[in-house]
């Protein structure tokens, strides 16, 4: 299936966003709830899901990523461009994530 480069280039900080929203909605939430003082070995609950959460974001962009760099079909110049220029921005996507949502590993969730 052939995706336009245009999609490509959106979808990776559409992800981002998307996880934004779900990490700060997750974390409002189980702070109301009270699942950050419930405990499942070491963790809270509420840590252990905002890192699931997390996990699943970068494996995600980090196959958006990976299928950017497979595509075969590169006929003309300009797809080829926006090709590359897709997959730079998916790693911008990842090295974002990884700055803006490290902080649940180590900062005070409530």
């Amino acid at each position: 299936m052939r995706v336009s480069p245009f999609i490509q280039i959106l979808t990776g900080f559409i992800i981002w966003s998307a996880a934004f929203l779900l990490l700060y909605a997750t974390q409002a939430t189980g702070c109301h709830l009270g699942w950050h003082e419930l405990d499942i070995g070491p963790v809270s609950v509420l840590r252990l899901l905002l890192t699931t959460i997390f996990v699943l974001v970068l494996a995600l962009l980090g196959g958006l990523f990976w299928s950017a760099r497979q595509v075969k079909d590169r006929s003309a110049d300009t797809s080829e461009t926006l090709t590359q220029i897709a997959t730079t921005v998916h790693i911008a996507a990842i090295v974002s994530t990884l700055i803006t949502f490290s902080g649940l590993f180590w900062l005070t969730l409530c």
